[in-house]
């Protein structure tokens, strides 16, 4: 979808505000020449006709603010130079002079609250057509990343079926080809499971189980899912949890599937050895709920990116554990819904990576 001669033109002016005004200036300029060059043929008839058309310029490339600079410009200077016999301010006041002032004022004024709401529209067109394009690039990295993801425990199941026609007699083959296929089944259930869930949680499709809670017990929960993974990688991991009641309102479960998710994200992220470490903290208004590893880390400033669907981060290689870059999504949706947020930091590639999660805190009336 290719932009239009006036979108072209517009997007500067968006950009730059003071862009509207200077092309009032100018298309106030340009009116009053052309009405000064008509003069021998139009005399004293109609002097802001033309500047009209210079207020239509102004509202319909800047909108209502330039437009309205573009009618007072207008006026004062097209009165002084074309109402009346000659220029001055002698005959300004002559009844049919000032209605005609006012008038141009009045049309001048309508001219340009339509062009501020035209040129919102467009904005909003704009905004929409770019969701629109980044929808469709998403989708074809949905179908790409999905393409990819399914190929390898596809090829491991073909591999594994072979041995299995050719070593039917031979135990220890067969029990070896049922290991590769049961593994690579659950990678594709997984799979599965998570676009369900994704699909579910971005649309609102979940039941949320709201209750008051203590976000220390659902901390516990999301640290006991990670330890086998945490372990694997041989990982030192530091949680600092304090001992006070840490009240929340929240679903359970979906907020252990948050933490288990940002912690197993650190494990994965970050090389054997590494280190990770959870921090409970918070004040009367919020908890907030930081894990900082020295993994991998990402570029500064691509924290937002990685909460999108199917956005892994650089430098990931397809693995069984790698996933489909929807866990960091789901996590974002859910602690919305949550009335909460989520942010992620780091000083650059090979720096660590830091996520923040801050949740409202449940106060004591309602405790």
């Amino acid at each position: 979808m290719g932009r239009t001669a006036s979108d072209a033109a517009q997007a500067p002016i968006d950009e730059h505000p003071w862009h509207g005004y200077a092309l009032a200036v100018l298309a106030v300029a340009a009116g009053l020449l052309l009405r000064f060059l008509l003069t021998p043929l139009l005399g004293q008839q109609g002097p802001y006709l033309i500047l009209a058309l210079s207020v239509v310029l102004a509202a319909l490339y800047g909108g209502f603010g330039p437009a309205m600079l573009a009618t007072a410009l207008g006026t004062m200077v097209g009165t002084y130079l074309f109402v009346g016999t000659r220029p001055g301010w002698e005959s300004v006041l002559e009844p049919q002079n000032i209605t005609r002032t006012l008038l141009f004022i009045a049309i001048g004024v309508s001219i340009s609250v339509i062009g501020g709401r035209l040129k919102a529209s467009r904005r909003a067109l704009r905004a929409t057509i770019s969701e629109l394009r980044r929808s469709n690039r998403a989708k074809d990295q949905v179908l790409a990343t999905v393409a990819h993801e399914i190929r390898n425990p596809l090829s491991a199941l073909a591999t594994a079926n072979e041995v299995l026609q050719r070593s039917t007699t031979n135990p220890a083959r067969v029990a070896w080809a049922a290991e590769i296929v049961g593994r690579q089944v659950k990678q594709i259930a997984r799979m599965s499971d998570e676009l369900m869930d994704t699909s579910k949680v971005l649309h609102g499709k979940i039941d949320m189980e709201m209750a008051p809670l203590d976000l220390r017990e659902v901390l516990g929960q999301a640290l006991d899912q990670s330890d086998a993974l945490i372990a694997s990688k041989q990982h030192r991991l530091t949680p600092d949890i304090p001992g006070t009641h840490a009240p929340v309102r929240g679903d359970a479960g979906r907020l252990v599937q948050v933490f288990a998710n940002l912690l197993n994200n650190a494990a994965k992220y970050t090389p054997p050895g590494g280190s990770i470490a959870l921090t409970l903290s918070g004040a009367d208004a919020a908890w907030k709920v930081t894990i900082t590893d020295n993994g991998q880390g990402f570029d500064q400033g691509g924290g937002d990116e990685l909460f999108e669907p199917f956005v892994q981060a650089p430098g990931v290689a397809a693995t069984e554990t790698s996933g489909l870059g929807l866990g960091l999504a789901i996590v974002k949706r859910i602690v919305d819904l949550h009335g909460g947020s989520v942010m992620a930091q780091s000083a650059g590639a090979g720096s660590g990576a830091t996520f923040t999660v801050v949740l409202p805190a449940l106060p004591a009336a309602t405790q």
